[in-house]
């Protein structure tokens, strides 16, 4: 689906308030800062210079309001920490009047929509999420006649209604079969296998308010932070909030994306921005997926969607990535370039970077160097300044230097052998075989971390040639004795 860019604000604009508040002109950078949001409230950078004025001049409470929308409206920000450090010493100071205003949104009904399925190990955890928070006007559980304790629990809220979709292998149909039931503004979709930062219970609404009034058919990306093994990984892809009444549902078996009702995936405009509603997920640890049998349900769903469109880029990228995590990855590599050479002919697709990373990991973890190289210098070309692509050609240049370095020790050590049964018509340089090769040795020893290894080389060649100053002042240098 086509993605509208509202956030083109011309960067000429940001200047003189960069410039205003480098030279302490923070009530200027304050009016400055507010003529720009009053006609669009989107860019989070703009909130950022405003909370800064307001900072300095000590409205610490304005300035902590302001913080908070910026960070609403871009949640991967880096500036975050720091800044409400920096401002936590701020005193409140007077309330400003004209700042609240700004900040006000329109007052909107939001639904939570929770799709389940025997979902007792975490669907209790989810709704008590929601519900002791006041997060949602409406929650809503579609549910497709669960044989465990899932209706048992749901029970327990009153406040949550429980509905019964049929289930046709389809996620994209029992989620539309939901939002026939949804009689809120907007529907904030939670997993039952997710459940609500606390903090972000305020945020629902307020996101919801903010992104009512946009005239293209908003669709926000929540922010998963998925909890696996120990370790937690942010996503902010997940689409899951927009507006009920604007034409949009889903499509797709697994995975499913939202669409323009009676249009394409890869049609129609709409409006896609990451906010800070956090949702942590733990649908990934292994026991999780292996008990739910989740790898070989995606699979089977994804083979459908592939067979029924094959040119559809997103679905053999899930096809792909799913083929990789089964270990099946000659299939995955397969599929995964299927999908860039079908990718390459839709301007709208916006994954091929995700395409060629996951040929990057395929092809480092069967030390397909090479192939790894190129996959990588393709995503470089699409993004420069992308940090994965830029890590994993890092990734790669290490192991291709590393191999290097062995194909040179190997060079090196034959060296003395050739010297024996060269007889061509220009004469070896004697050095290289009597002590030249040994320094080479050594050098690849000090590169290679073996700091010992090298001096034991440089002695053993004093040894031989007690006369080579150049390498009494290096074996010198090593032991901690030149200067």
């Amino acid at each position: 689906m086509k993605q509208v860019n509202l956030l083109q604000t011309n960067v000429l604009e940001f200047e003189p308030i960069i410039e205003a508040l480098k030279t302490k002109r923070y009530k200027e950078a304050e009016m400055l800062s507010v003529e720009i949001l009053q006609h669009n409230r989107l860019v989070a950078q703009v909130w950022v210079y405003l909370g800064e004025a307001l900072m300095h001049q000590g409205y610490g409470k304005a300035a902590r309001l302001v913080f908070d929308r910026a960070w609403l409206l871009d949640p991967q920000s880096g500036w975050v920490r720091a800044v409400f450090e920096a401002v936590s010493g701020v005193p409140d100071g007077p309330e400003r009047a004209s700042i609240q205003e700004l900040l006000a949104v329109k007052k909107v009904t939001v639904a939570a929509a929770i799709l389940s399925y025997n979902s007792e190990r975490s669907l209790e955890r989810c709704l008590r999420a929601l519900t002791e928070t006041n997060a949602v006007d409406e929650i809503v559980v579609i549910d497709s006649y669960s044989t465990d304790r899932t209706v048992d629990i749901v029970r327990q809220f009153p406040q949550v209604k429980l509905v019964n979709a049929d289930w046709h292998e389809d996620f994209a149909d029992k989620r539309n079969q939901g939002l026939e039931h949804i009689e809120s503004d907007w529907v904030l979709w939670v997993d039952a296998d997710e459940y609500l930062f606390p903090e972000d219970q305020h945020a629902i609404r307020q996101v919801a308010g903010i992104f009512d009034e946009v005239t293209i058919p908003p669709v926000l990306m929540i922010w998963q932070v998925n909890e696996m093994q120990g370790t937690v990984s942010d996503e902010f892809t997940q689409h899951r909030m927009f507006p009920t009444k604007r034409g949009l549902s889903y499509k797709g078996r697994v995975h499913e994306q939202i669409v323009l009702n009676g249009q394409g995936i890869f049609e129609g405009d709409t409006y896609r921005q990451s906010v800070r509603i956090r949702l942590l997920h733990d649908g990934y640890e292994p026991t999780v997926v292996q008990q739910e049998k989740k790898l070989e349900r995606n699979l089977k769903l994804l083979k459908q969607m592939v067979e029924d469109e094959p040119d559809n880029p997103g679905w053999l990228l899930y096809y792909g990535r799913e083929n990789m995590v089964a270990g099946n990855l000659d299939k995955a590599v397969e599929v995964l370039t299927l999908a860039e050479e079908k990718a390459a002919g839709l301007t709208n697709f916006g994954r091929t970077l995700d395409i060629l990373m996951y040929l990057v990991k395929i092809h480092l973890s069967r030390k397909e160097l090479e192939q790894a190289d190129q996959a990588c210098k393709r995503a470089i070309q699409i993004a420069p300044n992308f940090p994965d692509a830029i890590y994993y050609m890092a990734q790669i240049q290490m192991r291709q230097a590393i191999g290097l370095l062995q194909t040179a020790e190997v060079s090196l050590r034959s060296v003395k052998g050739h010297y024996q049964e060269y007889r061509g018509s220009t004469p070896a340089d004697t050095q290289i075989p009597q002590w030249r090769t040994d320094v080479a040795l050594a050098d690849l020893a000090l590169i290679s971390g073996k700091k010992a290894e090298a001096i034991s080389i440089f002695k053993h060649i004093l040894e031989q040639y007690p006369d080579l100053d150049v390498i009494r002042k290096r074996l010198a240098q090593l032991e901690g004795h030149g200067k």
